[in-house]
């Protein structure tokens, strides 16, 4: 570590918050540019809800996955989350998550050049064409770099936090606490279930905790300065509750400075109607957001990408000849990438670069899978070893009620818009099949526990 220059000195910081970092820094996500407006409908404290139970289930996700990592010794510890869910619950199941991680990352790294060639577009008069041959450019390049994301993304993290906190300040003078008072809640007003006020906020709210898979790689920088991993578990959990408590400060200050009705509907991003009702500050530091957000996620995504695709080609022997080794280290990182950015080219020659119902069916099929209901099961595995937490604190997510609790949430989800939001058939059977097995692995855990007990 102390040899790293430049960027990779930051990943020198002390275990606790290096740790604390990777969940608030890195994982931190591109919908803060829209959070805002996806929680209108609903109003902010309904919102503001959906966030602590989400932030409160990705506690238990992200201890199940750091407890895992550090019951295996350190020289055999695997390096990646497909790796260790092999470890505890087999290949088969290891393929499932890998398989479900690359398509949360790959539909994040889809919107990310989305939403990044259209406002490049928008401010310059150059065409989304050009600017997506540019920015596809840029993201080859920095992965072919390699483990330059992980330490260029903790750098754009921070530089977004402090734009963040800064438009939060810059936001007092303009606040209206009557706004807060507005809500609009399923089965009330003559309304049924309204799928419509909660379903686009409550995807966003989920697929903007990806911080449980970036335990695995972040371990591999924070362990070894800190070998009996309490500050490494500690760490990553506050980072997850930093996050979950700025997203709630974003949608109150936002919606207490915007009427939510002036929001529903509204495309693009929050800063288009906050630049309105706000000053000149607001609005520059709101477009710098915009793009480094996107720009962020988009470093992160295609590397995760690029380090899951070498996973599932990796040769029996290593590469030999210059050419295997370009190939190995370039060529196949950038495959993903590639398919990605040829995705969005082809979206925007049909005049169809809106990629919400990709992101939604994509991002909750995936993150309901690698975020939630393989996490529980780790945490099972966990259990069974008998061994104790390194933080007492982690009792209260091991407990049986938290672990099938968290489990039942992502089945509901699953169920909810299997049944309410998605209208395609297959994408309907997969998502309530998947809801299906999990329910069955719950109910089996619950007569196991019972019987012993």
């Amino acid at each position: 570590m102390s040899s790293r220059t430049g960027l990779d000195r930051v990943l020198n910081l002390p275990p606790f918050w290096l740790a604390f970092a990777f969940m608030a820094l890195v994982s931190l996500p591109m919908s803060y540019v829209a959070l805002p407006i996806s929680a209108a409908p609903l109003g902010p404290l309904p919102s503001i809800a959906i966030i602590v139970v989400v932030t409160t289930i990705m506690c238990v996700s992200t201890s199940a996955i750091a407890e895992a990592v550090v019951s295996i010794p350190a020289d055999v510890r695997p390096k990646n989350l497909r790796d260790l869910v092999v470890v505890y619950l087999g290949r088969r199941i290891g393929t499932i998550t890998a398989i479900a991680v690359a398509i949360v990352f790959f539909a994040v790294l889809v919107a990310c050049l989305v939403s990044i060639v259209s406002t490049l577009a928008f401010y310059t008069g150059m065409t989304e064409e050009v600017w997506l041959g540019i920015v596809g450019c840029v993201v080859l390049v920095v992965i072919s770099i390699g483990s330059v994301e992980h330490s260029l993304s903790l750098v754009a993290g921070a530089a977004a936090l402090v734009l963040i906190i800064a438009i939060l300040i810059a936001l007092v003078p303009f606040l209206n606490p009557e706004h807060v008072l507005f809500a609009q809640l399923p089965f009330t007003d003559n309304r049924g279930a309204a799928p419509e006020l909660w379903s686009g906020f409550l995807g966003v709210s989920i697929l903007s905790f990806i911080g449980p898979l970036l335990l695995v790689p972040s371990a591999t920088y924070v362990l070894p300065n800190n070998p009996k991993a309490r500050q490494y578990i500690t760490g990553s959990l506050w980072g997850i509750v930093f996050q979950g408590v700025l997203m709630i400060l974003w949608i109150t200050l936002v919606d207490m400075s915007v009427l939510p009705t002036e929001l529903i509907g509204l495309h693009g991003t929050v800063f288009l109607k906050l630049a309105e009702a706000t000053d000149g500050f607001i609005a520059t530091a709101g477009t710098m957001l915009v793009f480094i957000l996107p720009g962020l996620a988009t470093i992160r995504a295609a590397g995760q990408l690029g380090g899951l695709i070498r996973l599932a080609l990796r040769p029996t022997s290593e590469p030999v000849s210059t050419v295997d080794k370009f190939k190995w280290k370039v060529v196949v990182p950038a495959l993903p990438s590639l398919g990605a950015i040829l995705l969005v080219a082809l979206l925007i020659e049909e005049n169809a670069a809106d990629v919400s119902v990709f992101l939604s069916i994509g991002g909750i099929l995936g993150s309901s899978i690698a975020t939630g209901i393989v996490p529980a099961m780790l945490y099972k595995r966990v259990q069974q070893q008998a061994a104790e937490p390194e933080v007492r604190v982690l009792h209260i997510f091991r407990t049986t009620t938290a672990i099938l609790l968290s489990s039942l949430f992502f089945s509901t989800v699953l169920f909810l818009y299997g049944i309410l939001v998605w209208h395609s058939l297959p994408i309907q059977i997969l998502a309530c099949g998947i809801a299906v097995v999990n329910l069955v692995w719950v109910l089996r855990h619950w007569i196991n526990t019972a019987t012993d007990q």
